[in-house]
């Protein structure tokens, strides 16, 4: 897992086919080495993952129907443009090209073992804490890459690949959250000291001074991409940080504590969203892009069925709303593609996975003791996501998915402790008493 961490910058250069293949390839070894650990640590694992079953098969069974012949209930454009894209056997599934969709499949049962592997690997909080600090040193370390290679010295190490496909703001923000932990782990290990007045333990400013310069430096990449938005939804990110912090100092319950944040936001929604549309609607208006350069995206997006398209066929069918000879268009977010690919319908489930992986996280990091900047990180860095999901398509490369899966398996690892979970409706002193033990 970490020597998978530690190419990740290398890996964000090259992207491509062999990013795939050596992430694949360190999944099954890591998948291999965790089903060899402690039956109890496999056992603990089992039971925190067994909730999300359905969001883990679900896709499955979508592309499975996607691949499948099913030409009724294909989408009829492509009897009338098979012939102008030389594939005449477009229309004999729901995907317009099953070998990319089984291609999506496969990568994405990928994403899903090295999810599970890093939460059976995890739950040991040694092993938690170090993946955390070489999340937050991998991804510090792609911002540094990135300002970089604008330098004159370091030009061309860095594609110019442009904003929609670029990668880097997602790197960025994950670094944001990852650091804003390292920040929060030195504050609650302090807090949990003995003399927790002793301002000059030098282990708490290390750990405040690190953080936030891993913090200054993503800014500093997020500022340098012009990805103002983003700015602002990991600042909302780092908010989720403080807010759990707030709520678990002030007493609250998890309920309590949930309904406030939804609260407020959907008061942030409501003064967002409006705002995000005024250049367009539907999906396409959260994009930054200019209009020739969504212009094929909205058209391919305002014929996509229910069905979708097939994963992993965007590229394919923006074809047929490009000129001819015209380089192939990317998409230009996440959210986006998924529409495209895979339907509207399962965009939205996406979305409401989306929001149990967080309540998940919310409530671990609001049940625990010192250990819950783990679970925060894991619920800030799902509300970040799913936002950028709708601003870029940088979530959409494999090392991104990478580190988004381990990131998120540890904070599910260490959601519970390894002796809690029974006590949660004990008195308020019992309660301080065991997240301290945690």
């Amino acid at each position: 897992m970490i020597t998978l961490l530690a190419a990740s910058p290398i890996l964000a250069i090259i992207s491509g086919s062999f990013a795939q293949h050596v992430i694949s390839l360190a999944t099954a070894l890591m998948m291999a080495m965790a089903t060899r650990g402690p039956e109890a640590q496999i056992a603990s694992a089992a039971q925190l993952l067994k909730q999300f079953l359905i969001i883990f098969l679900l896709p499955v069974v979508w592309m499975t129907l996607q691949i499948f012949p099913m030409s009724s209930l294909a989408n009829p454009i492509w009897s009338a443009t098979s012939i102008a894209l030389n594939q005449p056997s477009l229309q004999g599934s729901i995907s317009v090209d099953t070998g990319a969709t089984l291609q999506s499949l496969f990568l994405y049962l990928v994403n899903v073992s090295l999810l599970v592997s890093t939460v059976i690997i995890t739950r040991d909080r040694r092993m938690a804490e170090t993946i955390l600090f070489v999340l937050s040193a991998v991804t510090t370390l792609m911002s540094v890459e990135f300002l970089l290679g604008r330098l004159d010295l370091f030009a061309g190490i860095i594609p110019q690949s442009g904003a929609a496909k670029n990668l880097f703001p997602a790197a960025a923000a994950l670094a944001i959250l990852t650091n804003g932990a390292l920040v929060a782990r030195a504050l609650e290990r302090h807090l949990h000291q003995q003399n927790i007045h002793n301002l000059a333990s030098p282990q708490l400013w290390v750990g405040v001074f690190c953080g936030l310069l891993g913090i200054a430096v993503a800014f500093a990449a997020l500022a340098a991409l012009e990805q103002h938005t983003l700015v602002a939804v990991t600042g909302c990110g780092l908010m989720v940080l403080v807010f759990i912090a707030a709520v678990r100092r002030l007493g609250f319950r998890f309920w309590p504590s949930a309904l406030l944040f939804l609260v407020l936001a959907a008061i942030a929604s409501a003064m967002v969203v409006p705002h995000s549309l005024s250049g367009g609607l539907g999906l396409v208006g959260f994009v930054s892009l200019p209009p020739e350069a969504v212009a094929p995206a909205r058209h391919l997006l305002s014929d996509a069925p229910t069905w979708g398209n097939g994963l992993g066929t965007f590229r394919l069918t923006s074809r047929a709303y490009q000129e001819f000879g015209a380089a192939l268009a990317d998409p230009p977010s996440t959210a986006v593609l998924m529409a495209v690919e895979a339907g509207r319908l399962p965009s939205a489930l996406l979305a409401a996975f989306a929001a149990q992986f967080f309540l998940v996280s919310f409530r671990g990091a609001v049940r625990r003791g010192r250990d819950s900047f783990f679970a925060a990180t894991a619920a800030a860095g799902v509300v970040v996501v799913l936002c950028e999901s709708f601003l870029d398509s940088s979530l959409s490369n494999p090392t991104i998915q990478a580190i988004v899966a381990m990131m998120v398996g540890v904070g599910l690892a260490q959601s519970v402790g390894r002796t809690s979970g029974a006590n949660h409706s004990a008195p308020s002193a019992h309660r301080n008493t065991s997240f301290i033990l945690n």
